[in-house]
């Protein structure tokens, strides 16, 4: 019986997925008309407390001259601002202004990579660019982004605001930001510097910490520029366990591998383990890392994967 249900669902999943397309997710501003009266929402579709977040009008500047001067244009007129991002991943409230009169600031358009240096190994970007892009470019040069998350459509400004960070307990830690050298930012000012201005903050001035895990209330992160490493490939395994000893593992396998993680599904008193680690950029291997939770699933085969986890 249940080997005839399941055969079932598995022809009406290849027929399904036959019509199937994939694509990018919609901007999550939307306005009803030449950018003004919008709302934004979020990559989910929905905020926590299902509210609806509006804003009386959107920019969406360009080059780092455009954005100072739409920060300078606000702030002369007292408006609140808020800052989005291309997809916006983020699914706290964040990035809804005060009331319906406030400002969005898209970083959609600040996409570009301005600057690669082989020799110091660092790249210089404009926080719209996404960590797929700041990937590939610097892959082409020969570098490589040691820890990061998991989602390409995260933006390095959006990493950088939220302490977006990846798996590691080596080196200077696994968040994004810990990697950035210096930062360009854009806030209000006085009317004796025309209501804007653009700092630049290195890593030696004690303001960098602040400005780098910021949540967008210091102003918009302009560009940025990140220390990198020579490129590198990563061997990954996986390896399950019970649960027993996983409150006395967790230190001492996050120090054995360099990207170690795990995985706990308490209802099936296992832990799964995963080895990473890494490796010369030549050697060769089958570049395939198929994680259950990364797949695309039909929803109907999930709910009948936690039902069975349910019963046994």
């Amino acid at each position: 019986m249940f080997g005839l249900f399941f055969s079932l669902i598995k022809v009406v999943s290849i027929l399904m997925m036959s019509f199937v397309n994939s694509s990018p997710p919609a901007d999550p501003i939307s306005c009803l008309s030449n950018y003004r009266n919008c709302t934004i929402t979020n990559s989910y579709g929905a905020f926590p407390d299902r509210s609806v977040c509006r804003a009386a009008d959107v920019a969406y500047p360009t080059t780092e001259e455009e954005l100072v001067s739409v920060v300078a244009t606000a702030t002369k007129n007292k408006r609140k601002m808020k800052v989005a991002t291309r997809f916006s991943h983020s699914i706290p409230k964040l990035v809804c202004p005060d009331g319906e009169d406030g400002l969005l600031i898209s970083t959609k358009c600040l996409n570009r990579t301005l600057d690669i240096d082989r020799v110091r190994m660092t790249m210089r970007v404009e926080s719209g660019v996404t960590l797929r892009q700041l990937i590939n470019e610097a892959a082409k040069a020969g570098m490589a982004l040691p820890y990061s998350p998991y989602w390409w459509g995260l933006t390095v400004g959006g990493m950088m605001g939220t302490g977006a960070h990846g798996s590691t307990l080596w080196g200077e830690g696994s968040t994004v930001h810990d990697y950035v050298i210096q930062l360009r930012i854009v806030t209000p000012a006085g009317p004796q510097e025309g209501y804007g201005k653009v700092r630049t903050i290195a890593s030696n001035d004690p303001d960098l910490n602040a400005a780098r895990v910021s949540l967008g209330v210091l102003g918009v992160i302009s560009q940025v520029t990140i220390q990198l490493q020579p490129l590198f490939k990563r061997s990954v395994n996986f390896k399950v366990e019970s649960d027993l000893e996983l409150g006395d593992k967790v230190s001492s396998f996050g120090s054995q591998h360099e990207f170690a993680g795990m995985t706990w599904y308490p209802s099936q008193e296992k832990v799964v383990y995963r080895i990473d680690d890494r490796i010369s950029s030549n050697v060769s291997g089958n570049g395939l890392n198929n994680y259950t939770g990364f797949r695309s699933t039909l929803s109907l085969l999930l709910a009948l994967i936690r039902a069975t986890g349910i019963i046994n």
